[in-house]
């Protein structure tokens, strides 16, 4: 792959207490937010984006006088590929640079290639549960198998790519590092994913908060690495935290961060009882119900996954209440039932 010049330049935009920020665009789901500041060493970013956008990347960069050597740490806040993926390929071009991530995350992921393949797999099993409709089920899984084989095809592009995701620096719940001359204190934030962590500036009151809370709901994949409990949970301990600026990795700034994590926790409560109110009306299938909860326009783009599982880990959670039950029928379909 070679990192050249695009032609659309991101804007490096200054938004801040010493951060700026750069949005890239991605080929199959909304623009990343990638967080910088300049401190006495270099730079270090909040993630880094997708692997497509390394060019991007490095083009922001310049603009205010920036290259790939002058970044010096890497944090990851989750190793989902439009976070991380590019740094399969980035250690190649910035040579100098110190990569954090979640401990478990750094001893669980291995062979990055691998193990999106097993997330491939899990969103195909989506799909079959949500669409009994063959025609639609088979052209659903043709679009989104061009998608992952697009993603494959640019690591495939590189000679110099590593599949082996690497971690230099391992990070705990409530670990604290200086990186640069700023102190940062950093959150295991579980729930949108099982490695999720939150940087934390404690000078300035400034949350990284990753993919937590995106327009003022979440992303949580139930049938991969996301858990409802785990969420509710971390909305909780943020809601104890000394929050003044919250960035999310999508999305403008979320404005009055208590405010809106007391809203998802809302919106989640009426999502999980607008399940119930529409099963006590009779059977009905994950496409159905997906529909009813967040719209049909949500098939358009790659929010449809995304979608599904949260509404998935919903439906799980009311199944290990015993309040719905599962139908299963052929090729993975399934069909809900309220238990009476």
């Amino acid at each position: 792959m070679k990192v050249t010049i695009p032609k659309r330049i991101p804007e490096m935009e200054d938004i801040g207490d010493g951060i700026f920020k750069i949005v890239l665009p991605q080929p199959f789901y909304a623009p990343n937010n990638i967080y910088l500041y300049e401190g006495n060493d270099g730079l270090t970013l909040i993630d880094s984006g997708y692997i497509e956008s390394i060019p991007m990347l490095q083009a922001s960069l310049k603009t205010k006088g920036f290259s790939f050597k002058d970044i010096r740490h890497i944090i990851y806040t989750h190793n989902h590929l439009d976070h991380i993926s590019s740094a399969l390929v980035l250690k190649s071009y910035a040579k100098n640079v110190t990569y954090y991530g979640y401990r478990a995350m750094a001893d669980g992921v291995g062979n990055y290639l691998e193990s999106m393949l097993l997330f491939e797999e899990a969103t195909e099993d989506l799909f079959h549960k949500a669409f009994g409709d063959k025609e639609e089920l088979d052209r659903i899984l043709a679009e989104s198998r061009k998608g992952w084989r697009q993603f494959f095809s640019k690591f495939g592009e590189t000679k110099k790519g590593d599949p082996v995701l690497r971690i230099d620096v391992a990070i705990d719940h409530n670990d604290s590092l200086e990186l640069g001359g700023r102190l940062f204190r950093f959150l295991h934030t579980p729930g949108h994913n099982l490695y999720h962590i939150t940087p934390v500036d404690p000078s300035t009151g400034v949350y990284f908060s990753g993919d937590l809370i995106i327009a003022n709901l979440t992303a949580i994949y139930s049938e991969m690495d996301g858990n409802l409990g785990d969420y509710y949970f971390t909305l909780s301990k943020l809601l104890e935290e000394p929050i003044k600026r919250m960035l999310p990795a999508h999305g403008s700034e979320i404005e009055d961060p208590k405010k809106t994590i007391t809203l998802v926790k809302k919106t989640l409560s009426i999502l999980e009882k607008g399940v119930l109110r529409r099963l006590r009306e009779g059977e009905s299938d994950l496409k159905v119900l997906m529909e009813a909860a967040i719209g049909k326009k949500v098939h358009n783009g790659g929010h449809l996954p995304t979608a599904l599982g949260l509404v998935y880990s919903i439906i799980q959670k009311l199944v290990l209440e015993g309040q719905i039950r599962i139908e299963k029928r052929e090729n993975g379909y399934e069909v809900f039932h309220i238990v009476s």
